[in-house]
């Protein structure tokens, strides 16, 4: 997918963007990220990448982080540009839009909680395998690393020494 352009998906529109954060979402991220405080001072406000899908009527929008199984998902879907690919994400988006908008009685509610209950029991009853864990495992490892540059690069911004 391309930063800024606009992909018509069914009666939805798909934008990928850089979206700078607010002050407290960079707090927040530093923290979880475990950036010690007096490396932080040095540090610049930072851009993560979203992806915004909105209907377009105008009436309703969803935001993913970069960071999220759904962006990655949307992003595989788009730039595969497989017809079918397509199809399904204007399908998926149009049960989001009507799972968010149709509150529903009482045992509408019900029947969702149970689905949602046997959907969770399936996920939870598949096993993993060991090339997919080590596929997790790489990923969490290339995080550690990632975190570890920035750590680095701030210490040596806090130096002088630049990049």
């Amino acid at each position: 997918m391309e930063f800024g352009r606009k992909y018509r998906i069914g009666r939805f529109v798909v934008l990928k963007y850089n979206r700078v954060l607010r002050r407290s979402e960079v707090a927040e991220l530093r923290n979880q990220m475990g950036i010690p405080m007096d490396e932080r001072k040095k540090l610049q406000r930072a851009q993560l990448p979203y992806i915004k899908v909105y209907a377009m009527s105008g009436i309703w929008a969803v935001e993913f982080c970069c960071n999220t199984s759904m962006y990655r998902l949307i992003e595989q879907w788009i730039a595969g540009s497989r017809d079918e690919d397509l199809t399904s994400l204007a399908h998926m988006f149009n049960m989001m839009i009507t799972d968010t908008m149709v509150t529903g009685d009482a045992e509408f509610l019900a029947d969702k909680a149970k689905a949602m209950k046997a959907l969770m029991e399936r996920q939870k009853a598949a096993a993993v395998s060991d090339e997919e864990d080590k596929a997790v495992l790489d990923e969490l490892e290339a995080d550690e690393n990632a975190k570890a540059a920035i750590v680095d690069m701030a210490g040596r911004i806090r130096e002088g020494g630049g990049s």
